[in-house]
């Protein structure tokens, strides 16, 4: 795979040449109005997943201790799969708690 520009050479980059897990983001939300949810936190975190030679997958995880709607785990609520072929966008019914 080519890039589609080229970012010059940037002594902050680092280049990864092998499986790579990074966090790129993390925050918490109350996402609920209702007057028997608005308490509730709901945890988030953007990760960016590499596989060499395989692709890349950009993951919206959440968990939440406060309420049922969410597990207490980190899972996937929106992903983005991208691979040689094409990219493929996945939401999970639980995504529909956080507009």
């Amino acid at each position: 795979m080519t890039p589609k520009y080229s970012t010059g050479s940037d002594d902050s980059a680092r280049r990864w040449e092998s499986d790579n897990r990074l966090v790129m983001a993390e925050w918490s939300t109350k996402p609920f109005v209702g007057h028997r949810h608005r308490h509730e936190t709901v945890e988030h975190r953007l990760v960016v997943e590499y596989t060499h030679e395989v692709g890349v997958d950009i993951l919206h995880e959440c968990r939440s201790e406060d309420t049922g709607k969410f597990p207490e785990d980190w899972f996937a609520v929106e992903s983005v799969e991208v691979r040689e072929y094409g990219a493929r966008h996945e939401r999970a019914p639980e995504r529909r708690y956080l507009r």
